[in-house]
């Protein structure tokens, strides 16, 4: 299940060159990750509270193709991949609104479901199974 997520760059998000800073591009796209768990309807605050899971990032690398400055408004498209039962992938292409032919960067995130007692593989629920491409 592909998802958007929108996002503009402020100047906090960027270095002293003016661009965004890497591990800021990386953190906007565990927003847009965050904003697909709650549109399948995973509730982030339940599972901290109930401890019954954990997806912990177990890989990320990111790209940058073309520089993201302050102001840009960015459209960051999210397609997430079901590796195993316990693990899945999610594929990143953050784009310029105004320019949604090219991604400026992408990036790619890995993430492994896990009992957090035990640290565990666990089966991910199936609303993330579900909304996932095998």
């Amino acid at each position: 299940m592909a998802f958007s997520y929108y996002r503009t760059i402020y100047l906090a998000d960027t270095d002293a060159a003016g661009v965004i800073y890497f591990t800021n591009a990386l953190k906007i796209c565990h927003e847009a990750y965050e904003a697909w768990l709650t549109e399948i309807g995973v509730s982030l605050p339940r599972m901290l509270i109930e401890r019954t899971m954990a997806i912990p990032i177990v890989h990320a690398d990111i790209d940058f193709l073309r520089p993201i400055f302050c102001g840009d408004q960015l459209q960051i498209d999210l397609e997430p991949e079901l590796v195993q039962d316990h693990e899945f992938l999610i594929n990143y292409q953050v784009f310029a609104q105004k320019f949604l032919n090219k991604p400026l960067a992408i990036a790619k995130t890995k993430h492994v479901c896990i009992n957090p007692q035990t640290r565990n593989r666990i089966s991910l629920p199936k609303l993330i199974s579900q909304a996932t491409v095998f």
